[in-house]
């Protein structure tokens, strides 16, 4: 089992419940490996170096790295939102992955980003507003430096054009109707894989809550470890 996580302060909001799901996967008989993209998280790298290109390699490299530890062929990829996305660019590019699971998939970068800087706006609303010293190559979004070229490679994202199935096997989890869930999942209904879809009336964990508390939705975790052990049985 592979993890793939959001960035930025979606990853934060997430990390609990993705640790919880990585033990519970653990618990049911599954190895599983979560790693973090370079520029993230505790990898290599500085934020302002992140870049989507980059971030599919590390994908490719950590699939080869869990093969090696394990010695299975098989591949699983839980990616949650622009996880999601990442996961369903690179398995397109591949023939190789046997199943993934799509939580709340980053649908359109585009609409991605438009929300992120909505959010930033309303968090910004009764604080003081940041005087910019000098031009920079990147901005401050909740708290994570966004570059000029992550933010065009991050509006070029759009799963409703993928054409390839991005695994044999794919569960797609939707816990709100926007962001183009319902688009996709006509979309990947039009590909060779197998997909089942599942909706849940679970809070959206990658937002930030009043009290800063990190939502685990335990319906949610439970219904991908049933999955991926029907799957995988």
């Amino acid at each position: 089992m592979l993890i793939c996580p959001p960035i930025g302060h979606e990853y934060v909001n997430c990390h609990r419940a993705l640790r919880q799901l990585s033990a519970r996967l653990a618990e049911a008989g599954f190895p599983v490996l979560r790693f973090d993209y370079y520029g993230c998280g505790d990898s290599a790298g500085i934020s302002e170096e992140g870049r989507v290109s980059r971030w599919l390699e590390d994908i490719s490299t950590a699939i080869f790295d869990l093969r090696q530890r394990t010695g299975l062929a098989q591949t699983c990829i839980v990616g949650l939102r622009l996880g999601g996305a990442l996961s369903t660019m690179i398995g397109s590019q591949r023939d190789d992955v046997e199943s993934m699971v799509l939580w709340s998939p980053v649908v359109n970068g585009k609409s991605y980003l438009e929300n992120l800087f909505s959010l930033q706006k309303e968090m910004l609303r009764f604080r003081p507003k940041p005087k910019r010293k000098h031009a920079q190559d990147h901005i401050d979004v909740l708290g994570f430096p966004l570059s000029r070229f992550l933010r065009g490679e991050l509006e070029k994202i759009d799963l409703l054009t993928v054409t390839e199935k991005p695994a044999k096997n794919i569960l797609l989890i939707q816990s709100d109707e926007g962001d183009g869930q319902s688009s996709l999942n006509g979309r990947l209904s039009r590909t060779e894989a197998r997909l089942e879809s599942q909706c849940f009336e679970a809070p959206q964990i990658w937002l930030p809550t009043a009290d800063g508390s990190l939502l685990v939705p335990s319906q949610v975790l439970q219904s991908i470890v049933a999955w991926v052990g029907k799957t995988h049985s």
